[in-house]
C-alpha cells in the first residue's frame, strides 16, 4: 500500500511517500506487483465488486498476497495484478482526467469490499 515513512534527514525530517509490500511490510523498489480481487458477476445484475488493492514483491510477497485473497474472498472471484510501475503510469494520467465528463464512454461504480481479515493485523507468510 501507499504509506508515509518518516525519514530523520538530512537536509531536515520529514515523510517520504512509499510503496509497503502488504505481505513483507519492507519498501518496493523498482519492481513489484499491485494486487486485487474482483467479483465476476456476469449477468447476474449484480453491482462489480472488487477488492482493496494490495501491494507485494515479485516472488514469495505476491505469491502469499495472491493465496490471502483467494482465501478471503472466495469462489466467484478472481485475482489480478499490474506490474506496480504500470499501474502508477496508469494512475498518473487518470489523476487529471475526470471520468465525469468523458462523454464517449461509460464508466461503472464498484463496491470495494474489505477482507474478514485485515492483512495489516495478520500479515500474510511471504515465506
Amino acid at each position: 500500500m501507499i504509506e508515509t515513512v518518516p525519514r530523520s534527514g538530512p537536509p531536515e525530517a520529514n515523510t517520504c511517500p512509499a510503496i509497503i509490500c502488504d505481505a513483507c511490510r519492507r519498501q518496493i523498489v523498482d519492481s513489484g506487483n499491485i494486487l486485487w480481487a474482483h467479483k465476476v458477476v456476469g449477468d447476474s445484475g449484480e453491482p462489480p465488486a472488487q477488492s482493496p488493492m494490495y501491494a507485494a514483491h515479485k516472488g514469495n510477497c505476491d505469491t502469499a498476497m495472491e493465496k490471502w485473497l483467494k482465501a478471503q474472498y472466495g469462489p466467484g472471484w478472481i485475482t489480478l495484478w499490474e506490474e506496480a510501475s504500470t499501474f502508477l503510469q496508469q494512475l498518473a494520467h487518470n489523476f487529471g482526467r475526470d471520468f465525469a465528463k468523458d462523454t464517449q464512454d461509460d464508466y461503472q461504480q464498484r463496491i470495494v469490499r474489505h477482507p474478514g481479515r485485515d492483512p495489516h493485523q495478520t500479515v500474510p507468510t511471504s515465506r
